[in-house]
């Protein structure tokens, strides 16, 4: 078995952001740091994931989208995580593992392959053997992978977002995103099976169409050599220079290369809400399985699933959020400048009542005008926001807190100012003390943030924890679990392929 790394650091908010968040008992307020207590390194150079916990067995499934590896953890132990299996996955040329997760009491996990521009699939395998015991064709480009609380229903959230370029008629094509619903039995065998289709909500209330153009920026390969190039002479003039070049059309608009950034980096127009641009990102079932709620990032927008007559029943537009932010990189920071920015979530999660979603606004276009404004939006929110789950209606958000935080902690990523900032990747919901937290992921700042939801209008940031170590570490997926009344954290950090577990401490304020 491997071991974790012992470690210990902890991080505290500034006197001035780490108000008290709660009380355990009248007039001693509670302030909370997040400690981290190990490290657990897969051995790979990158590619940790996704993380999901199963709390009645505390073991973990972690996937590696560079290796197509699960590892099994034991986290009875958060000092010392340990693994107990790793299985390889039997992947085709082209495929990625994107996803997995825990089912709450069997013993498997679901896993979702991408096969890029064919339909992806679903594998349910054995946690302690890793054989496959059934398996079945999904949407295009699955992406994530959730169970229900009581482990009957597996969503997938098909993200369909590879594009073909076909030469003869210069034009670009993408299969559309959709969304699978997937009943299981108590054997952990797949009994039904169901795809849902989005519609295009072009003009549908409370979607945003931006003044400016946006975009999506993806690999292609254009010129079909089945390498994506880091530099291309797209225009054919011998030269390969720092310039726009137009590649063809999408859905008649305009594709753009730039020749310095090759086939890495292909300009796709957002010009619509089409069902070709809706690309389902995550997925958040509410406790009760009734309704599902699903992120369609770069729409800057939520679909609503009634799981009972399996029909998407509400399209949430989430609109922008407005904050002062840092949109400089000049080797100072200062939070000064108005905003505007679309959502544009990753992740979500419910609340334990079902009453609330909550989003983490990462952000995923690129636009013509990449300056803030209070006027114009700019790609993600840099903020995690909670919404009405019955209306969508916004209740509040964190507004500029994540990044200033992360600055009061040092862990600030001042070359993304002028980017996305900290970037806001997944999350996780939890209950202290009867109140409602979020747990966030800060991709570039390589920390984790918890968020108080005692007041769902005005979400507030109450600890910081800093994962170990100097090199990126940009964690993706989190995980939240118990032992005895004490509460832990997983992240899983794709940049280094480790997983940090976090003890959440109560500090009595003195």
């Amino acid at each position: 078995m491997i071991s974790a790394l012992k470690i210990s650091h902890t991080i505290k908010l500034v006197p001035a952001l780490c108000l008290a968040a709660c009380a355990s008992a009248p007039g001693e307020p509670v302030r909370w740091s997040i400690d981290g207590v190990s490290l657990y390194d897969s051995g790979h150079e990158k590619g940790t994931e996704i993380i999901s916990v199963q709390q009645a067995t505390l073991r973990a499934v972690l996937s590696n989208f560079d290796t197509g590896d699960i590892d099994v953890l034991d986290v009875s132990h958060p000092k010392h995580l340990q693994r107990i299996a790793r299985f390889t996955l039997a992947l085709a040329k082209g495929e990625e593992l994107t996803s997995v997760a825990f089912h709450p009491s069997l013993d498997l996990f679901a896993a979702v392959i991408d096969a890029g521009i064919k339909p992806g699939r679903l594998e349910i395998h054995s946690a302690s053997t890793g054989l496959l015991i059934d398996r079945i064709i999904v949407g295009f480009g699955p992406d994530a992978v959730v169970f229900s609380e009581d482990g009957s229903i597996a969503m997938i959230a098909n993200e369909g977002e590879d594009f073909l370029f076909e030469p003869t008629k210069k034009q670009f094509f993408t299969p559309e995103g959709s969304i699978s619903i997937i009943r299981l039995s108590h054997s952990g065998h797949i009994t039904h099976h169901n795809n849902l289709e989005l519609a295009d909500m072009t003009f549908h209330e409370g979607f945003v169409v931006t003044q400016g153009g946006r975009f999506l920026e993806r690999e292609i390969d254009w010129n079909g050599d089945g390498v994506i190039s880091k530099k291309t002479d797209f225009d054919g003039n011998g030269l390969v220079e720092k310039k726009k070049v137009s590649l063809g059309l999408f859905e008649g608009h305009d594709v753009y290369g730039t020749e310095t950034n090759g086939e890495r980096k292909i300009l796709i127009p957002i010009k619509t809400h089409s069902p070709a641009l809706l690309e389902p990102e995550y997925i958040a079932i509410a406790p009760d399985a009734g309704k599902a709620y699903v992120t369609l990032q770069e729409d800057d927008a939520v679909a609503v699933v009634d799981l009972v007559n399996e029909q998407i029943i509400s399209y949430y537009g989430l609109g922008a959020t407005q904050h002062k932010t840092d949109a400089r990189y000049e080797g100072w920071v200062k939070f000064d400048q108005s905003m505007a920015g679309l959502r544009e979530p990753d992740g979500i999660t419910t609340i334990s009542n079902g009453h609330y979603f909550v989003t983490a606004d990462e952000g995923d276009t690129d636009s013509d005008s990449p300056i803030p404004s209070d006027k114009q939006p700019i790609s993600g929110g840099r903020s995690v926001s909670v919404f009405d789950a019955a209306t969508g209606t916004l209740l509040g958000d964190t507004g500029n807190q994540l990044d200033e935080v992360a600055f009061a902690n040092k862990v600030y990523p001042d070359r993304r100012s002028n980017k996305k900032g900290s970037e806001p990747e997944m999350l996780v919901s939890f209950d202290l003390d009867s109140i409602p937290y979020v747990a966030v992921g800060m991709e570039r700042a390589g920390a984790v943030e918890m968020i108080s939801l005692e007041d769902p209008a005005h979400p507030k940031v109450v600890a910081l924890g800093k994962i170990a170590g100097d090199e990126d570490k940009s964690p993706e997926g989190i995980a939240h679990f118990e032992i005895a009344g004490e509460h832990y954290l997983l992240t899983a950090n794709e940049m280094n392929g480790t997983v940090e577990c976090f003890k959440i401490i109560r500090n009595r304020a003195n």
